[in-house]
């Protein structure tokens, strides 16, 4: 399982969010330490290794004999392997009468010097704004507008991924700003996940909600940070789908652990679902019912091996459960992020074997996947999955076989006409 997990967070090697390997990133070897380095928070090595001998001899033995490494920015690490914060927090406490208006300019100064404004400007925006978008309604015990941050305050992983999310919702919401907030996402993202790579190892009873909450987060940030040519979530032009790597390693975590993540302030609310269609709904539940049934005789008349039709089968049937559950709460008013656990829940059921036949394109996978992406649609109102319902459908048109095209006619005119409040 180890190994699977580290695959999971080894984004920058699978080419996840790809970060522009560019000047900005090279230590400036200014002293007594380079300005990049101080204003991303992170050791500079170049420090290290020009320090006095005096100094270097003061030090342990084990981290005195550390050879510097690329001069890149990366978290300093412990003689004894473990990540150094990349957030450094003032201990100083503000003077309760401060005497003159220096005073005050000093402590400002110190507080910015130690935090980036920008940082802090995120770390304010997710905790006024972005932690409600990533519910569908009250969040009894304040998972994501507070226990995530105070995780963070220890963990500091787990803040640099709040931040990256902080800073996708603002590129949505700032489009003329979007290339700022994209490369802060960027630039989070990659601390983060590198420095999760060090808490693997060690998930257990007490670590595995804050593993499996870094999980989701990564997930809400790949699908924040748009649909990418070339990949459709649990397919891809060529190799393994790397949205799939992810939802693996969800699952991993959760079969393993599942008891303790699903537990005290992560423990599941009451079932409260409406069970009432409204008239409109009901229209559409019955349509999509009917087109989807159609599907299911295609497959019963086309496939005749027992085995690979019973699983097509029941993966249709699946899709049937959470249709009537999507339209439920569609008619109760629930918002496009209150979608997400169903269809998420969908590809988290499918067995191995039919998601191998989505890998390898075969036509009436891909046509039972479009009629799941018009579900999909209908979360157009969360910000972090604009526009994936029409790609994923663009993809499945690409790889679909000719003779097939007229089998998702329906749903590509139902994704390219749905409009979502």
């Amino acid at each position: 399982m180890l190994g699977i997990l580290r695959h999971l967070f080894c984004f920058r090697q699978r080419r996840f969010i790809e970060l522009p390997e560019t000047d900005s990133f090279q230590c400036d070897e200014k002293r007594p330490a380079c300005a990049n380095c101080s204003n991303h928070l992170i050791e500079c090595e170049y420090h290290i290794a020009t320090e006095s001998p005096r100094a270097q001899s003061l030090k342990s033995p084990e981290l005195s004999t550390e050879r510097p490494g690329p001069r890149r920015y990366r978290p300093h690490r412990y003689a004894t392997g473990g990540l150094k914060q990349t957030f450094k927090l003032s201990k100083a406490q503000p003077s309760r009468f401060t005497q003159s208006t220096a005073t005050q300019c000093s402590l400002s100064s110190g507080l910015i010097g130690t935090i980036p404004l920008a940082d802090l400007q995120l770390l304010h925006h997710y905790t006024i704004d972005t932690y409600q978008t990533m519910t569908s309604g009250p969040d009894p015990h304040n998972v994501w507008q507070k226990h995530l941050v105070q995780w963070g305050i220890e963990l500091p992983y787990i803040l640099h991924l709040v931040l990256a999310l902080s800073a996708l919702h603002l590129a949505h919401e700032k489009p003329d700003l979007q290339g700022q907030y994209i490369q802060q996402a960027d630039n989070h993202f990659s601390f983060g996940v590198r420095s999760v790579t060090s808490v693997i190892s060690e998930l257990n009873a007490d670590s595995c909600q804050k593993v499996y909450m870094s999980a989701v987060m990564i997930c809400f940030i790949y699908f924040g940070r748009g649909p990418r040519p070339g990949e459709y979530l649990i397919f891809s032009d060529s190799g393994p789908a790397e949205w799939l790597v992810l939802m693996r390693g969800v699952r991993l975590i959760v079969t393993s652990h599942h008891a303790n993540v699903f537990s005290g302030i992560l423990a599941p609310g009451p079932n409260d679902r409406r069970r009432d269609l409204s008239a409109e709904m009901h229209i559409k539940l019955h349509e999509h019912t009917a087109h989807t049934e159609a599907v299911q005789r295609l497959v019963e008349r086309d496939i005749a091996d027992d085995e690979i039709r019973g699983r097509y089968l029941a993966s249709i049937e699946s899709l049937f459960e959470i249709m009537c559950e999507v339209y439920e709460r569609r008619s109760g008013g629930s918002p496009g992020v209150g979608l997400m656990d169903l269809l998420m829940g969908w590809f988290y059921r499918l067995p191995e074997e039919m998601i191998s036949s989505l890998e390898r394109k075969e036509p009436h996978s891909l046509v039972i996947l479009a009629y799941w992406v018009v579900l999909l649609k209908y979360m157009d109102s969360a910000w972090f999955m604009d526009g994936w319902a029409e790609h994923m459908l663009s993809g499945i048109s690409t790889h679909l076989r000719e003779d097939f095209h007229q089998w998702i006619e329906w749903p590509l005119k139902q994704v390219y006409q749905i409009q979502v409040e």
